[in-house]
């Protein structure tokens, strides 16, 4: 598992550079060091292992399955359902071949590939942090890139650095996050101290200050790039984790811990009422991403319509683009992650990949609270989902390489850590 461990600590630092250029190359390395990493963690597990990740997944494992299979379904030659555009070329070849439900089978595969990556990076984690000791590696790795990024995506912003900057979608998305990761750090700083002598006083001031240090960081790369929909999500995440500690420090009553949840439901439904415009004429995916050009709606407005239910094949939006915007058309990317997938992947997929979303929240946050003296790192786990999901349908930060390693290893710390250790046998 070393060289698993390892592997992984490489790959969410190299995939800092996608901040800057998230290209196929970038990609493909992360997708070759994270199959490297899983074929360690396969010759290397033991039969407990095993049994314990099946435990830290139960109920997961075959819904994360269903994307990849709807991919691979989208790239097959149909007699039926396949694009229109293959229809079009059929007439005009005058041919008789099957066509495929995706328009580009290089992007649908390449897409393929990179959700196996990201999956095999959620799984390496789940083996190799088991351990406590390398899962509070991880977690300080974690948090040191997200703080190392945001400061340096700062001074890109100001033009003090030229060569490093990035979108305030990515800008504001690592800064949520790692706002989430140092309360986190803080939070085991303090678990790891209680009971111990008052002789350790001063180190825990030490790593209390320079946590407070980078969470004043991370809040200002927030507070500088974040549209208020961003900001608003973000601090119900933290709300999340907060109230996940709350329960556990104040040790409150099932029935008041019922109250506190149900509480969290109806703020986060009465911030989503509140920033629904109905008088807005867009879809209502599109009705939170507040930095949408009047362009971009128009034009993804349509590419919607037309996309149907089997969609037009994950990673196709950039082909598609050509056909409904304008010569000199400023579109590059989505309005948001959700967008992207209904458009590439169709309505019914997007709305089973936002039901893993919220499923996987619920499986961390009855962890958290189930959980001991670890519970923080489900509790960031929660707490990240709820900002990644809720930020998918505000931007498109969620396709950028680096937002999804670090989601990744959040989520494969917080599986790993919902159950004990010890639960195996």
């Amino acid at each position: 598992m070393s060289i698993a461990f390892s592997l992984l600590l490489i790959c969410l630092v190299f995939a800092s550079g996608a901040t800057i250029h998230d290209g196929f190359a970038v990609r493909s390395l992360l997708s070759l060091l994270a199959a490297i990493a899983l074929v360690f963690v396969g010759a290397s597990a033991r039969a407990v292992d095993i049994k314990f990740a099946s435990q830290a997944t139960a109920r997961l494992k075959v819904v994360v399955a269903l994307p990849a299979l709807w991919m691979l379904v989208q790239m097959l030659p149909l007699p039926f359902g396949a694009h229109s555009l293959w229809v079009y070329a059929n007439q005009a070849l005058d041919q008789q071949a099957f066509g495929h439900i995706s328009i580009d089978l290089g992007a649908t595969m390449l897409s393929l590939a990179f959700y196996l990556t990201n999956i095999s990076l959620i799984v390496v984690a789940l083996f190799v942090a088991r351990d406590r000791k390398k899962a509070e590696l991880i977690l300080l790795v974690l948090a040191g890139v997200s703080v190392a990024i945001t400061i340096a995506l700062l001074f890109g912003k100001a033009g003090l650095v030229t060569w490093m900057d990035a979108s305030d979608d990515v800008r504001s998305a690592i800064s949520a996050l790692g706002v989430l990761l140092w309360l986190a750090h803080a939070a085991g700083t303090i678990e790891r101290h209680r009971g111990r002598n008052v002789e350790d006083g001063n180190s825990l001031k030490l790593v209390l200050s320079a946590s407070g240090i980078a969470l004043v960081c991370c809040i200002g790369g927030l507070a500088a790039s974040a549209t208020l929909n961003v900001g608003l999500i973000a601090a119900l995440g933290v709300l999340v984790f907060g109230s996940i500690q709350l329960v556990r420090r104040a040790d409150l009553a099932n029935w008041t811990t019922a109250v506190l949840i149900v509480t969290l439901c109806i703020a986060a439904a009465m911030i989503a009422t509140w920033r629904y415009d109905p008088t807005r004429m867009v879809s209502p995916l599109l009705q939170f991403a507040t930095a949408v050009s009047a362009e971009a709606a128009s034009v993804t407005t349509r590419l919607l319509s037309d996309a149907g239910l089997p969609g037009t094949g994950a990673g196709t939006f950039a082909a598609l683009l050509p056909l409904y915007q304008g010569l000199g058309g400023s579109i590059t990317n989505p309005p948001s992650t959700v967008t992207a997938f209904a458009i590439e992947l169709g309505w019914p997929m997007t709305l089973i990949l936002i039901a893993i979303a919220l499923w996987t929240m619920l499986v961390l946050f009855q962890g958290a609270l189930n959980r001991g003296r670890d519970s923080y790192y489900s509790a960031l786990a929660a707490a990240c989902v709820v900002v990644l999901l809720g930020q998918a349908f505000c931007d498109a930060s969620l396709l950028n390489a680096t937002i999804a390693t670090i989601a990744d290893a959040v989520i494969g710390l917080g599986l790993a850590q919902r159950i004990s250790a010890k639960a195996g046998p």
